[in-house]
């Protein structure tokens, strides 16, 4: 008698029939194979846990964090046991605007923005105290506080001028608040004041006022430059006319002492030949009409050269 089980059809392979003979058989088997298999790949994933660049992990123990932080890379975890939660440490930014008083009591809206970022060696104690709300819960309410704090030290006006010494109180007293958080502040930015209506109107009024007084003041110091112009070409024209009258004068007494000096000169050296000499140079060539004095004859001397002739 044949055994069926180990027949073979005439192309040398078991039919059909045996095969699924067989499968029914071990079909419990099988499904246990195969979900070992899934079963060792599924914890195969689930062993290994990814953290990427910028983040650190939290490893969670049935939920509760432990000491240790995972670095970014993989890393090993026991399956459905622990897991982790990704917390990041890069550079984030936070805005809030907030309705503060000064310190001369006015009104004004400042937004801060806000540059943060975790210490990557506390995420798990910021995890367990804030979880992911962190920005939420501390960040943002401290920003309010720390600007109030902040603008109640300036007056309105102050907040403008003094702008960069308003930044850095800001960033002393936020700093302060966050650290205690394990939360660091790299920096802060004031990007914007909103006064009231009434203030900015005040503040118009000062600044045209201001303007103003400028303005006459610049044409004030015109006039007085002007006027120092004038003075001073004055005071020029008085000191060369001054100079000028001075000159002549010191001329005309050189030229008088010069006059006086060769009058004594001649009057030294002056003889009766010498005279008679300078009569002689001088003379026209006519006698004189009448020759006499007041108790003498008076002679017409022409006559007498008429009758001559």
């Amino acid at each position: 008698m044949s055994d069926k089980t180990n027949s073979y059809d005439d192309s040398g392979y078991l039919p059909r029939s045996t095969i699924s003979n067989f499968l029914s058989r071990r079909s419990g088997l099988i499904a246990v194979v195969i979900i070992i298999l899934v079963l060792g790949g599924a914890l195969y994933v689930q062993g290994f846990a990814k953290v990427p660049a910028g983040y650190r992990g939290v490893l969670l123990t049935w939920g509760k964090p432990s000491d240790k932080i995972l670095d970014v890379g993989l890393n090993f975890i026991i399956p459905f046991v622990q897991n982790i939660e990704l917390m990041n440490v890069q550079l984030q930014k936070a805005e809030s605007s907030e309705d503060t008083a000064t310190r001369d009591l006015q009104q004004v809206t400042t937004t801060v923005a806000v540059n943060y970022r975790l210490n990557p060696n506390m995420v798990n104690q910021i995890y367990s105290d804030l979880r992911q709300d962190y920005v939420s819960r501390v960040i943002k309410p401290n920003i309010e506080e720390s600007l109030k704090a902040a603008t109640a030290l300036y007056t309105a006006e102050e907040l403008i001028s003094k702008r960069t010494e308003v930044k850095a109180a800001l960033d002393d007293i936020l700093a302060e608040r966050l650290q205690i958080f394990n939360i660091e502040v790299v920096s802060v930015s004031l990007t914007d004041f909103q006064f009231s209506p009434s203030f900015k109107a005040a503040i118009e009024a000062k600044v045209t006022a201001e303007q103003q007084a400028l303005e006459a003041k610049n044409k004030l110091e015109q006039v007085r430059y002007e006027a120092q112009q004038q003075i001073i070409q004055t005071e020029a024209l008085k000191n060369a006319t001054i100079a000028i009258a001075l000159g002549d004068a010191q001329a005309a007494i050189i030229e008088a002492d010069a006059t006086a000096a060769a009058i004594e000169v001649i009057t030294s050296q002056m003889t009766a030949e010498y005279a008679q000499y300078l009569w002689l140079t001088q003379w026209d060539g006519k006698l004189p009409a009448v020759v006499g004095n007041e108790s003498g004859l008076i002679i017409d001397l022409s006559s007498l050269i008429d009758e001559d002739q």
